[in-house]
């Protein structure tokens, strides 16, 4: 007999067929799509081929197994097989969110999925088309294996290097997972000198699995860039807006491991080790506050009832801390648990939208788009051009990093109408404008002579006179 997967096993169907309920949106998935088709077809493409504004140029490579899984899911079924692979790494995340926790406390479901909750709310955000979103998945894996080699697992250790090769393939946020793993190793050969020479072999095997990509080096370059020296006007790369529900959410959360740690037996350093980490990350962007959440899901399940009773009996309240009877169930049962969430996926990706959401793009202008170079559109419209108009490269899009910083500088400089955009027009060799209408650039070119060529409610397209 082994601990019972049943209860995460099934939080994992529910979210998991939540999930497919939204139609693809995402305006990234565009060009991670197409760079998958790309990869596919051609293999993978060193030099950009998409943004005239970067042509030629080298393109990170961070993320291109993510890509091909995007490009394969959409090959198996249309945009059914995209919303079926969100489907999946969804179930996957909050099955591993809620084992996680439920792993340290054992038969206490409730406990385990409230401590889970936050992560799962917070997460929320990213349940989007895209790398990022497999990249919390592989996190909340290593999270697990983590807190099982603080125990003493050897084997959950030594998994940490396989998991990092994959993750270092799926997407960048690889390295945050590198550093903890690096620092866990670290407290574990202080607490056990016995430890130390193991640790320095399973620290180099971390830092050889991140170099297993077609990026080599350039796989560290790039993360760091994302974790470190992000463009902060770009709303997921700000820092945490506490104003916002994610923010308030992130807040709740470091409010309560610090409430716990202060009422209940304190945190001990092997679990300041993983969370001390995390926490510095998703304070750096809104974008990284889930992997907060992810990581301090167990330790809310394990502290938090003794937080709770401390609190209680201060108050004059009798009350106990939950014993840790674990649920037990044979092999059998959870294969037919996996079976059947297996199911409950399959038949609400099948009954999910059909068809992708691109109310937000601007499809009446693709008849009349110019062909080649040129043409200066809206960012977060770039991908959507990418996939729909691949004979009109696009001035940017939301792969971000490549245009940082002269691309994205003078990207700002013309649609903010900036002292030098008539100047940034002419270096560049803009010829067409595709923006909204009430972009201050659209409103100032039409009233110097530039022609409208196609128009709607929601875009405007002008051609330079």
């Amino acid at each position: 007999m082994r601990p019972s997967l049943v209860v995460p096993l099934a939080a994992g169907a529910v979210f998991g067929a939540l999930a497919t309920i939204q139609a693809v949106s995402d305006t990234d998935l565009w060009w991670h799509l197409a760079t998958g088709q790309q990869t596919l077809a051609h293999g993978l493409a060193r030099t950009d081929a998409f943004a005239w504004t970067i042509v030629g140029r080298p393109v990170l490579l961070d993320q291109w197994l993510g890509d091909v899984l995007i490009a394969l899911a959409y090959a198996a079924g249309s945009w059914h097989g995209v919303i079926a692979l969100r489907a999946l790494a969804v179930a996957l995340l909050v099955t591993l969110v809620v084992g996680a926790a439920l792993a340290e406390r054992p038969g206490r479901p409730l406990v385990a999925l409230l401590a889970a909750l936050p992560a799962i709310m917070l997460s929320r955000s990213a349940y989007g088309d895209r790398p990022q979103l497999e990249g919390y998945v592989l996190f909340a894996a290593l999270i697990w294996l983590l807190r099982a080699g603080q125990k003493g697992s050897l084997p959950a250790l030594v998994a940490t290097a396989p998991l990092l090769a994959l993750w270092s393939n799926l997407h960048g946020s690889s390295a945050l997972g590198l550093g903890l793993i690096l620092v866990v190793l670290a407290e574990r050969a202080l607490r056990d000198g016995a430890f130390r020479r193991t640790a320095a072999v399973l620290a180099v095997a971390a830092l050889l699995a991140t170099l297993l990509t077609p990026a080599g080096f350039g796989s560290w370059a790039s993360s760091g860039g994302h974790f470190l020296a992000p463009p902060r006007y770009i709303e997921e790369e700000g820092v945490p807006n506490l104003r916002s529900v994610p923010g308030l959410i992130f807040a709740l959360v470091l409010a309560l491991v610090l409430g716990t740690a202060f009422l209940g037996r304190g945190a001990r350093r092997a679990e300041a080790a993983l969370l001390l980490p995390v926490v510095f990350v998703s304070l750096t962007a809104a974008r990284h506050m889930p992997f907060f959440a992810i990581a301090a899901a167990p330790y809310l399940a394990a502290e938090g009832p003794a937080a709770l009773a401390w609190l209680a009996r201060l108050a004059g309240i009798s009350a106990r801390v939950p014993d840790a009877s674990p649920a037990r169930s044979s092999w059998q049962v959870d294969v037919a648990a996996a079976a059947l969430a297996a199911l409950v996926l399959s038949v609400a990706a099948a009954a999910a939208p059909g068809d992708p959401d691109e109310s937000f793009y601007p499809r009446g202008a693709l008849a009349a788009l110019p062909r080649g170079p040129g043409l200066l559109n809206a960012y977060d419209w770039g991908g959507w051009l990418i996939w729909n108009a691949p004979d009109t490269p696009v001035f940017i899009d939301g792969r971000l990093f490549p245009f940082v910083p002269d691309g994205l500088a003078d990207y700002r400089s013309i649609v903010g109408l900036h002292s030098d955009w008539r100047a940034v027009l002419d270096r560049r060799g803009v010829r067409a404008l595709l923006l909204r209408p009430t972009d201050a650039a659209a409103v100032r070119a039409r009233e110097t002579g530039w022609t409208v060529v196609a128009s709607g409610p929601d875009f405007v397209l002008l051609a330079r006179p």
